[in-house]
């Protein structure tokens, strides 16, 4: 979909249409839903996410400044609400249901390639997870995951880059030992 068109449905909800809300939240549910189930690592708490955050971002559309910002609000009370569910349950993580993984993935994926990248994303740290998923499953530029996160795009980037490293090496390490 195009800027013009989001940021035209952007400006329709923030005037109250509700069809243009659902709209948006169409063109990012999948988006949004694999960044808080890879980031969570539980289908459930994603789901409780994703919900969170869509009923927030419906309340406040009215704060939003630049239609042309709406992605970025949007994956940032994301990964707000994914930070908070964390905090409250960083102990009582259920285990990511693999079928909703492979759902997510091609058809002639390897699920065991699927299951160990799950495994290897669980291995990283909170902050090492969140910004390969922003910047990889959202697509997000270093300087909008540094706005969303604090932190300056330089670092971001080179945090992006240690962390890509790191998950490669454990990839790579679990291929080896299959």
């Amino acid at each position: 979909m195009s800027s013009e068109i989001i940021n035209n449905l952007v400006t329709k909800a923030k005037e109250g249409n509700i069809e243009a809300f659902g709209i948006l939240y169409e063109t990012y549910s999948k988006d949004m839903y694999k960044f808080a189930l890879y980031y969570l690592g539980s289908a459930t708490l994603a789901e409780d996410c994703v919900s969170e955050c869509v009923l927030t971002a419906f309340q406040k559309i009215g704060t939003l400044k630049k239609p042309a910002s709406f992605k970025s609000w949007l994956f940032k009370i994301l990964y707000n609400c994914c930070n908070k569910s964390l905090t409250e349950k960083i102990r009582a993580r259920e285990t990511v249901e693999y079928t909703s993984l492979i759902d997510l993935c091609e058809e002639d994926s390897d699920r065991s390639e699927i299951i160990s990248l799950k495994n290897s994303l669980e291995k990283l740290t909170e902050e090492e997870r969140a910004i390969i998923l922003l910047s990889y499953t959202a697509g997000y530029t270093s300087k909008e995951i540094g706005k969303m996160m604090g932190l300056k795009d330089s670092t971001v980037r080179s945090k992006l880059m240690r962390s890509t490293e790191k998950l490669r090496k454990m990839l790579h390490t679990d291929e080896v030992l299959r």
